[in-house]
């Protein structure tokens, strides 16, 4: 008897941009990336959009006529607008005030323009990841990559040579992490939000430092590394052929 597979629900943005071109060509990348977008021109449209869909992360131009992103986000930190919903600024303005202000309003990152959209991409796919993070419920998957076996829930690693190593909280978040996006770029604030302790801060350093000993459990070179790569726009990624173990 054939059975219908149920389809994974795909994360939907909404793009708020009072240009079309940007809007709608952004639109049509993030669906060629495998999510769903829906677009708005201003801060009424997008309001209606949250209202009927289901939505999770908006990408928000700073300056747009009538009501700007900044009263925007004002407004969906305030509770306004429902359900807080995470917010990637995206803007032409290059001052550090702006970017400033949008991230003491709550926005969750800040991109200008013009912009890379794999870069983007990669934002977006963080920031969901740390939203899914924050869920409550301990990770369950275990996965294989490279010949090893992660186990999230007991917190280590099985290396190829039958060796068992244990991870430490933070390394077991930062790996379940790159795991979650093979291939995909994790950069260093990235890192140092998710092995802060709760309430806490975490430097880059510290960041650097967790990288370097998760390399070294891994039985990985720091020097010439081959599972957790270094990517020199500033960030870390992990091999791509992850997958679940069966």
């Amino acid at each position: 008897m054939n059975r219908t597979v149920p389809q994974k629900q795909l994360p939907k943005l909404l793009v708020v941009d009072d240009s079309a071109d940007i809007r709608d060509s952004l639109c049509q990348y993030l669906i060629r990336s495998g999510l769903d977008a829906v677009a708005a021109a201003s801060a009424d449209e997008a309001r209606a959009e949250l209202r009927a869909e289901q939505i999770s992360l908006i990408i928000l131009d700073l300056m747009m006529p009538g009501e700007d992103g900044l009263s925007f986000c004002r407004a969906l930190m305030s509770g306004a607008g429902g359900a807080r919903v995470p917010v990637i600024m995206l803007t032409a303005l290059h001052s550090d005030a702006n970017k400033i202000r949008g991230l003491d309003l709550g926005a969750d990152d800040y991109v200008t323009k013009p912009f890379n959209p794999r870069e983007l991409l990669s934002r977006i796919h963080a920031v969901l990841r740390r939203g899914s993070l924050a869920r409550p419920g301990p990770a369950t998957e275990r996965r294989r990559f490279a010949g090893i076996l992660h186990d999230p829930q007991a917190q280590v690693v099985h290396l190829p040579d039958g060796a068992e190593v244990g991870l430490t909280s933070g390394e077991n978040r930062l790996l379940e992490a790159l795991l979650d996006h093979p291939g995909g770029v994790l950069s260093r604030d990235d890192i140092a939000r998710l092995i802060s302790r709760k309430g806490g801060t975490t430097t880059m350093r510290a960041a650097d430092n967790c990288i370097f000993r998760l390399r070294r459990k891994l039985g990985d070179n720091a020097r010439a590394p081959r599972i957790l790569l270094t990517d020199w726009g500033g960030g870390y990624r992990i091999v791509d052929d992850v997958r679940p173990d069966l």
